[in-house]
């Protein structure tokens, strides 16, 4: 039987031939959406104000990425490009139709200097930037710091510095040691020694003690060793230590 006596089988194909028609048509619709000179981007707006990122940087990821009209925008690399700023934690670039492209930027918070070039943000993560800040310095003798260790002294530097809030006093430096033990050097010049074990108790101990004993003395003081079950010992500057406490670990 011929294709054209089979009525079902003109049905199917006509069936087919139309699909074909009706896709090539919606192709052919984007590809004119995608080039043509309508839907133009009139506006890239963010979402949030910016402290650290300035609006040069933005503005120079829009000029390469979002041109054009609002369909052909490489939102996916413009993100890319803003994910990759310094300051930026998180980046998200989206289309709102019909002319505007909106670009969310999460800022990065420093928390504290690692190294000469490098600072840590409140999520622990290293990054490399400048700031005039005044921040504490981290140091580390531990050999994983780009996992583990940075994360773990923010945690630290958050309690450690509310503890310490009734004295006035601030952390200049958190030094962690290759056997975990726990050093803050404060912004008065003193050194106060927790080692690595119940180092919160520690420091509570010795915030009871500085308006009662240390405070006074605080300028003839180099360091405040607090691993002592039940004190501590003092060394003056030039002078050797004096125990607080007769027990020790």
């Amino acid at each position: 039987m011929r294709l054209w006596d089979n009525a079902a089988a003109l049905k199917r194909l006509y069936r087919w031939l139309y699909a074909c028609v009706i896709l090539c048509l919606l192709a052919a619709g984007g590809v004119w959406l995608v080039n043509s000179p309508y839907f133009p981007i009139k506006q890239v707006q963010l979402a949030q104000p910016l402290v650290r990122v300035s609006a040069q940087q933005v503005q120079a990821v829009a000029q390469q990425h979002l041109h054009g009209n609002i369909f052909k925008a490489d939102v996916n690399a413009a993100q890319t490009a803003l994910a990759a700023l310094p300051w930026v934690g998180k980046a998200q670039v989206k289309r709102i139709w019909p002319d505007t492209v909106e670009v969310s930027l999460t800022e990065r918070v420093p928390v504290a200097h690692w190294d000469d070039q490098q600072l840590v943000d409140s999520n622990g993560e290293l990054f490399s930037a400048q700031t005039s800040e005044t921040l504490p310095q981290f140091v580390a003798e531990i050999t994983d710091v780009h996992a583990r260790v940075p994360p773990l002294m923010v945690a630290k530097l958050s309690g450690f510095q509310a503890a310490l809030r009734p004295t006035g006093l601030h952390i200049a430096k958190l030094h962690y040691s290759a056997r975990s033990a726990w050093t803050l050097e404060l912004d008065n010049g003193i050194t106060v020694r927790l080692g690595r074990e119940n180092e919160a108790e520690r420091l509570k101990h010795f915030v009871w003690a500085w308006p009662q004993v240390l405070q006074a003395q605080a300028a003839d003081i180099s360091y405040v060793d607090m691993r002592y079950k039940d004190g501590f010992a003092l060394r003056r500057r030039g002078e050797a230590a004096v125990a607080g406490a007769a027990t020790t670990e």
